[in-house]
């Protein structure tokens, strides 16, 4: 899981401080890039079945800090207007981690081909994430 928050981090602190919703975008980039980087990493840490995650203080509490992060960052582009102010943030970060999860499985486990999917995975990955990340404004 360090090696997740350091990607999340890093990209976090590249995207800069102006754009909270640049900033959630880099989040998803920062695990996407873990994730492909890290394949047996990927698959230990999301297996439940592989690791006792809510057993672990360290896990839940590095997992939480990027869900904080994530929910603080939207609450943030809520308030400059970038955000309809009904939209339910939780559900929202469900949704942005269940598709770079979707996205990133699917890359390791190969499925992109079955797609029709023509550039390299991760460059599709990061493109799908954009314009989902894109389109929140325009609810």
């Amino acid at each position: 899981m360090n090696r997740l928050t350091e990607s999340v981090e890093t990209a976090r602190a590249q995207a800069g401080d102006e754009d909270p919703l640049v900033a959630f975008e880099a989040i998803g980039h920062g695990y996407l890039r873990w994730a492909l980087a890290n394949p047996t990493h990927f698959e230990v840490i999301s297996s439940r079945t592989l690791i006792d995650f809510n057993s672990s203080d360290i896990l839940r509490e590095q997992n939480d800090a990027i869900r904080r992060l994530m929910i603080n960052l939207l609450m943030q582009a809520r308030e400059n207007g970038q955000l309809p102010h009904g939209l339910d943030l939780d559900q929202l970060v469900l949704g942005a981690r269940a598709l770079v999860y979707g996205l990133a499985r699917m890359a390791i486990d190969g499925h992109f081909p079955e797609w029709h999917v023509a550039e390299p995975p991760s460059e599709a990955m990061h493109k799908a994430l954009h314009l989902f990340i894109g389109q929140l404004t325009k609810s």
